[in-house]
């Protein structure tokens, strides 16, 4: 059985890159999500096991000793992990496995799995990215601006990555389409 190939989506936040992966998972049948763990509280509309592994900070602490995660990360005052035997065994099952994360766990990946494919999905503009934090209720305005600031740091990661799509506004269908032909035209095992 040929091992399964390994694909990030990552990029700035409120870019709309777990828009576009949960997108692209519906569209790929031999395509699996890696579920990241969070310390972070729900946001509405969202479930345990199905959006994130929502766990305290204790429970997170305790995988760290045990070496649980590939990768992981304080953002915002909240924790973030990647499963490593998740993704491992979906590998060995021939599974080509998705994860949705940030730049820095991207490239702390791709520095232990150096043939993953990394995906950057870019803002049309920064000032797109503004309107986006905006929007969302749970971001003050000095969070906003916080935010933009992290995210020019982002941005300049980004060239570390091996494909980028820009996400226009109102243009998902489009940001989907490009990545979709990307993860296609790297499968083992096209769907």
């Amino acid at each position: 059985m040929k091992k399964g190939s390994l694909f990030i989506i990552t990029g700035t936040s409120a870019v709309g890159k777990t828009t576009v992966a949960n997108l692209v998972l519906k569209k790929i049948k031999n395509l699996q999500r890696s579920l990241t763990y969070t310390t972070r509280p729900l946001r509405a509309k969202e479930k345990d096991g199905k959006d994130y592994h929502f766990i305290s900070k204790e429970e997170f602490k305790k995988k760290i000793k045990k070496s649980d995660f590939l990768e992981w990360a304080n953002n915002y005052g909240n924790l973030y992990g990647t499963a490593k035997r998740e993704i491992t065994n979906l590998l060995k099952k021939g599974k080509n496995v998705l994860i949705n994360v940030d730049i820095k766990g991207a490239l702390n990946i791709k520095k232990k799995w150096p043939n993953c494919i990394t995906i950057f999905i870019l803002p049309e503009s920064i000032k797109q990215l503004a309107s986006r934090f905006k929007k969302r209720h749970d971001t003050s305005p000095a969070q906003v601006q916080k935010r933009l600031q992290i995210a020019q740091w982002e941005l300049a990661k980004a060239p570390q990555c091996d494909y980028w799509v820009i996400n226009r506004e109102n243009k998902i269908k489009q940001t989907v389409k490009e990545t979709l032909e990307i993860i296609n035209s790297k499968t083992l095992t096209k769907s």
